[in-house]
């Protein structure tokens, strides 16, 4: 009997390291490959470079074949982020999901991208069609001929369907909601303003004198920082330009993929991509450079209304489920109804998917600044700023979000049944806020206020104050490239140097620095201080007030005072009140050790697999908070007193026009969303020091810093 306990107990030992040993064997065949000769649907040979941490560069005969290898790159690297986006914006995740994905499916339906995409692929221009075309071909051509789907599909059981330009259309639909949703306060402004009795006009972000606007004044010659210097302020007498989106960078995988396309037909570009689309949509080709950050611009109206119209009935399959629920959408008045009592009405409505793809496509090969407008106020309703250089010395900024023509404040719910409610069309290109070579020398961009009190028409809209006075504060002298990636890991909070004596830390020099003790007392602090201004007046909601914190600050508003008290207190007593809560959260701790970051893949939610793969990373610490330039957007846990980064610099590139092959563009993780993948993590070491990562461009730099080569045959 003992024999045959010890045999079995032998058998289970041998079959658990089998599943272990073998299972992660048989995972790991779904890596990319890097190198090596692969037949593919090319028309001629395509040579693709990798340099050690995995950023491509295509070398192919034709624009159709290079889109054709990133469509390949894409798929090999981030089929699963793919298909979770692609079945987000088609709201399609309660199929794999089940019952707890079905509200997010039911607003996608709602917002109608699969709709519209299915709608526009026959919109577009020609080329655009076949660049799309042939990007959608190397999806489905990598899925294929690939031995083992990526781990999640596995796991999860599923397979992808073939993918068609109409998901991609639905992505860059998604994406541009996406852009303004980050910043989006509308609701919680209407919110507000019911339950504090205020009018809207003091929410208009009117009241930033001190903060300074991206468009100059007159001199027309969410988060994320974009900035360029002129030669006159550079040391190398070229243009600088630096930029840093900030976006989540606590999941696997990020959302850029760093790639360079070129093609004997004239594309030559380099910069980030993301899947679902073949271009670069922040980098430089031989002749520009071009980068964003979110414009925060309110194109979002909600109404008083009811439902006029059925715009379809949508069939959402739910797994568990043998029928699918049908959801019928409804439009109003104004809008899509997104309730039974409220109409949406969204600039991304009035514009097809294709003309995203379209304007994508002319940016690749833009050459001048004015072919640069032309074409990023094509990306339908991206609400984003525009940030411009060249090779010749120019620098510029442009507004790419369209702006309604409205006459009621935007800020309001409106009734449907009124007429002024009604938009009257968009401001035309030449209306829109821009600069070129103004003389202060340099543009800057960090989701601020976009242009100067004295502007023709007010644009209403969410923004940030703080990060731009930081920038505007370094810019304006001379500087080099290495100082623009200074500035980028700059830790010094423009929150804190405005309101750190309230705080009581006059002393301190506002550096969000690791090994900060007083850093942490500041964030606790600012954390806790809408609570003692707002939680009189909105209960448990007194988190909402954060959006009103700036303005109620300033104009020492008749809200500091707690109504619940016979008192009527000071803004210094109700700073004491927030600094008492504040010094029991912060403790002891440094910065570094209250404020960690770690990055969470979507299957690490069963312990086991994240035991078994090693999915996630961290914790790390997470320098900066929402003032500083290096951004450090976090989470509190008021009952573990933690503070857990959410936001940040999701890649980093800097750019000297004297010197294009010393481009540099570093990731936030790593370039595969694969956990058996060497390039599943390989920036995230880098990007924690502040490290940049070299992307040159001409093929001679490339071929010198080559890691392998991949060639893709007919």
């Amino acid at each position: 009997m003992m024999k045959f306990i010890v045999r079995l107990l032998f058998l289970l030992v041998a079959l658990l390291v089998l599943l272990w040993f073998g299972g992660r064997w048989y995972l790991g065949r779904s890596v990319a490959q890097y190198e090596g000769t692969i037949k593919a649907g090319v028309a001629a040979p395509v040579e693709i470079t990798f340099d050690a941490k995995g950023v491509p560069q295509v070398w192919a005969k034709t624009d159709g074949d290079a889109f054709f290898a990133i469509g390949w790159l894409h798929a090999s690297e981030r089929l699963f982020q793919m298909e979770l986006v692609r079945r987000l914006s088609r709201g399609e995740l309660s199929e794999v999901f089940g019952d707890i994905a079905f509200d997010t499916d039911v607003a996608q339906r709602r917002a109608g991208f699969a709709l519209r995409a299915n709608r526009d692929v026959v919109r577009m221009d020609a080329k655009t069609r076949a660049a799309m075309q042939r990007y959608v071909d190397g999806i489905n051509a990598w899925i294929a001929q690939v031995p083992v789907l990526p781990p999640e599909f596995v796991i999860l059981r599923i397979k992808p369907r073939q993918w068609t330009l109409a998901d991609c259309l639905a992505i860059s639909g998604y994406q541009t909601w996406y852009s303004h949703e980050l910043q989006d306060h509308d609701r919680r402004y209407q919110r507000l303003i019911q339950k504090l009795g205020m009018p809207a006009s003091v929410l208009a972000h009117a009241g930033f004198p001190w903060s300074p606007p991206t468009v100059p004044e007159y001199r027309m010659s969410t988060a994320s920082n974009s900035w360029v210097l002129a030669p006159s302020r550079s040391a190398s007498r070229a243009a600088l330009h630096a930029s840093d989106p900030h976006l989540a960078i606590d999941g696997v995988p990020g959302l850029w993929y760093l790639a360079g396309l070129h093609s004997e037909e004239g594309l030559n570009v380099v910069g980030v991509t993301y899947g679902g689309a073949p271009f670069v949509v922040m980098g430089h080709n031989d002749t520009i450079a071009f980068s964003f950050t979110v414009a925060a611009v309110d194109i979002i109206d909600y109404y008083d209304d009811a439902p006029s119209a059925t715009i379809s009935r949508e069939e959402i399959r739910v797994k568990g489920e043998e029928k699918p629920r049908v959801v019928e959408v409804k439009g109003g008045t104004r809008g899509v109804m997104i309730d039974a009592t409220t109409s949406m009405r969204w600039a991304g409505f009035h514009f097809p998917s294709s003309g995203i793809a379209e304007a994508a496509y002319r940016l690749q090969r833009a050459q001048t600044f004015d072919e640069f407008r032309r074409a990023v106020t094509g990306f339908g309703a991206l609400d984003v700023n525009w940030i411009y250089s060249d090779r010749a010395g120019n620098i510029g900024y442009q507004l790419g979000t369209p702006i309604p023509i409205r006459d009621y404040d935007t800020y309001v719910r409106q009734s449907a049944r009124d007429r002024k409610s009604e938009w009257r069309g968009y401001r035309p290109l030449d209306e829109t806020p821009h600069a070129l070579n103004p003389a202060q020398g340099f543009l800057a961009t960090s989701n601020n206020q976009i242009v100067p009190p004295n502007w023709p028409y007010p644009i209403p809209g969410f923004y940030d104050p703080y990060r731009i006075t930081r920038a505007a504060a370094l810019l304006p002298t001379k500087h080099t490239r290495d100082d623009m990636h200074a500035m980028q890991l700059d830790v010094t909070s423009a929150i804190a140097l405005r309101w750190k004596s309230l705080a009581g830390l006059s002393k301190w020099d506002g550096r969000m620095s690791e090994d900060s003790r007083e850093a942490t007392l500041f964030a606790a602090w600012w954390r806790m201080l809408p609570r003692a201004i707002f939680e009189d007046e909105l209960g448990d909601e007194w988190g909402t007030g954060r959006t009103f914190l700036e303005e109620a600050l300033t104009t020492k508003s008749p809200l500091i005072d707690d109504k619940r008290t016979p008192k009527i207190e000071s803004l210094e007593d109700i700073s004491a009140r927030a600094m008492k809560d504040a010094r029991i959260i912060a403790g002891d701790r440094t910065w570094g050790e209250a404020s960690t970051l770690t990055v969470r893949h979507p299957l690490a939610r069963v312990k086991l697999l994240d035991w078994w793969l090693h999915l996630n990373r961290g914790p790390y610490p997470a320098p900066g908070d929402a003032g500083t330039l290096h951004a450090n957007f976090f989470a509190l846990d008021e009952k573990t007193k933690s503070f857990t980064a959410r936001v940040g610099p999701s890649m980093r590139f800097v750019l000297d026009w004297s010197d294009v092959d010393g481009f540099t563009l570093t990731g936030a993780l790593g370039q595969s969303g694969n956990p058996f993948s060497p390039h599943y993590d390989d920036f995230l070491e880098m990007m924690r020091r502040g490290e940049e990562w070299n992307v040159p461009f001409s093929r001679e730099k490339v071929n010198a810093k080559a890691a392998s080569r991949l060639r893709l045959v007919p």
